[in-house]
């Protein structure tokens, strides 16, 4: 297979699956990859300059491992690569503010600082910058924006910090609500009637991140056909909620007080 660094990194383990182990011996931050769960969240989404980047690694690195192993480099698209350093650069320059949020004590005490970033954003002046202090970055999120026409820039000035600037580009959505309810609690009832008998009950609310996602996608994975997940959550899982939708599930939610959410996944 010939790659170069816009290859995704699902395809060069669908290519050849013994580059899950030539990638994770690369750095920590890949050993991931070794999770099935993460690895089919995560790899399809993710490019080689995505990967090196998360990495603080050259991309060189990761075609000095993969040639081991049979892949040939392949030609750079130039036009692509000038784009991206043009796009970052329009970034910072000629932004009138820069909105510092630092979400590194959130990530720690076990929080999601997902809303409070979205918050952010919708607060975000005209052509200002939203810059975000993390410790890891934040692929979902940049993601999600991306979709909402969002240009990123990443930087890694030091170890463990990681720093994701964001602006609007020249066409913006006016809304960047992201919570998009499918069912209530009236619908859920209806249908845990439906599934009588046929529902399993977890709980993930004791979980870390990320793996009250990694539980219930691999819960999702075993769930015999015509049955239904039941979840107890404490919080709305942003990220988890389009994986789920695309793969085919439908989702009930039902909120009990401001840490406790149920859900209920299905398909029909």
């Amino acid at each position: 297979m010939v790659i170069n660094s816009q290859t995704k990194i699902a395809d060069i383990i669908k290519a050849n699956p013994n580059a899950i182990d030539t990638i994770a011996e690369i750095n920590k931050h890949f050993r991931k990859l070794k999770n099935p769960i993460l690895r089919r969240t995560l790899a399809r989404r993710v490019t080689i300059q995505d990967a090196a980047r998360i990495g603080g690694v050259a991309v060189d690195v990761f075609f000095e491992k993969l040639k081991k192993i049979g892949f040939e480099i392949g030609v750079e698209n130039s036009d692509y690569s000038t784009k991206q350093e043009q796009k970052q650069m329009n970034i910072l320059t000629g932004s009138e503010e820069i909105v510092e949020l630092d979400v590194r004590d959130n990530i720690a005490s076990g929080n999601d600082p997902f809303q409070i970033i979205m918050a952010a954003i919708k607060q975000l002046p005209a052509n200002g910058v939203l810059k975000i202090i993390n410790t890891f970055e934040p692929i979902p999120l940049i993601g999600v924006l991306s979709k909402k026409g969002y240009e990123s820039m990443v930087e890694r000035p030091e170890e463990g910090v990681v720093i994701t600037y964001f602006k609007k580009g020249e066409s913006i959505p006016q809304s960047v609500d992201s919570e998009v309810s499918e069912g209530e609690a009236d619908d859920l009832e209806s249908k845990f009637k439906t599934y009588a008998g046929r529902i399993k009950t977890i709980d993930v609310r004791h979980l870390e991140m990320p793996e009250p996602m990694v539980t219930i996608l691999r819960e999702l994975e075993e769930l015999p056909e015509g049955h239904a997940l039941f979840v107890h959550h404490k919080k709305v899982p942003k990220f988890l909620l389009p994986e789920i939708k695309e793969r085919g599930y439908k989702y009930l939610q039902k909120r009990i007080d401001d840490h406790n959410i149920d859900f209920l996944f299905y398909k029909e």
